[in-house]
C-alpha cells in the first residue's frame, strides 16, 4: 500500500529546473545525516549543492517547505522497499497455507514462528545495512514534534507500513491483526534503533527477542 506524496515547494517545467531541485533535496538528505535536521539552512544547501544561494530560496522560500520536500523525496526513494516487504508477506501467508495441509496445529504454530521471526530479523538486518536511510527517518521523527506538517506525513508513511503488517496478519487469520501489527512495528523500531546505536548486529540475540514477542502473538491466534 503506497500513499499519495505531494510536494509544497515551487516545481520547475524545464528538465533543468528540475535536475537543480532535486540536487538541493539530496544535499538536504546529506545535511541531514551529517549534521540533523538544524543544520538545514538555504546556504549551507547551496553549499553543499554547489548551486547559487538564489536557487535555493527560488525553489523554497520557508526551510520547513525544504524539509518537508527532502521527506517526500527520500520517501518516494525507499516507499518501494515497504512495497517489495508486504509482497514477501504475501509469499510467506501462501507457503503458511500449503504447510497447513500438512502439519497439525502445534507443528503449524512452530513453523509460522520460525519463518515469520526469520522474515522479520532479515527486514531489520537489511534496513540496518542502509545507516544513512534509519539517521534520516529518525531526524524526520524528532522533526515531527515540532512541525505539524512534517507530522502529518510521517504518520500516513507509518501507516503504510503498519497497514503491511495488519494485513499479513489478517491473511493469518487473526482477529486482533491491529494490535498484533503495532507489537511487531514497535520491536522491529526498538531493534533498528538499539542496533543502530551498537553498530554490531547480533543476530542470534535478535533472533530470540523476534522470536518470543512473534511467539506470544501467534499462539493468540
Amino acid at each position: 500500500m503506497l500513499v499519495p506524496l505531494t510536494y509544497v515547494g515551487r516545481q520547475s517545467n524545464r528538465s533543468d529546473g528540475q535536475a537543480r531541485r532535486i540536487e538541493i533535496l539530496e544535499a538536504t538528505l546529506r545535511l541531514i545525516v551529517k549534521e540533523g535536521i538544524r543544520g538545514v539552512r538555504h546556504r549551507a544547501v547551496a553549499t553543499e549543492a554547489n548551486v547559487p544561494l538564489s536557487s535555493t530560496t527560488y525553489y523554497f522560500d520557508d526551510i520547513k517547505d525544504l524539509i518537508s520536500d527532502s521527506l517526500t523525496y527520500f520517501a518516494e526513494k525507499t516507499l518501494w522497499m515497504n512495497k517489495a516487504l508486504e509482497q514477501k508477506s504475501y509469499a510467506l501467508v501462501e507457503s503458511v497455507r500449503l504447510e497447513q495441509e500438512t502439519a497439525d496445529e502445534p507443528q503449524m504454530k512452530s513453523i509460522i514462528v520460525e519463518n515469520l521471526s526469520l522474515f522479520i530479523c532479515e527486514h531489520i538486518k537489511d534496513q540496518l545495512a542502509h545507516r544513512d536511510d534509519r539517521v534520516l527517518e529518525m531526524a524526520f521523527h524528532e522533526e515531527a514534534l515540532r512541525n505539524p506538517q512534517l507530522a502529518a506525513a510521517i504518520s500516513a508513511l507509518d501507516e503504510t507500513f503498519l497497514t503491511s503488517i495488519k494485513q499479513f496478519f489478517a491473511g493469518m487469520g487473526s482477529t486482533t491483526a491491529n494490535e498484533d501489527a503495532h507489537q511487531v512495528l514497535a520491536i522491529i523500531k526498538l531493534l533498528e534503533s538499539q542496533y543502530l546505536l551498537r553498530g554490531v548486529f547480533d543476530d542470534k540475540q535478535v533472533f530470540a527477542i523476534v522470536s518470543s514477542t512473534v511467539s506470544h502473538i501467534v499462539k493468540a491466534i
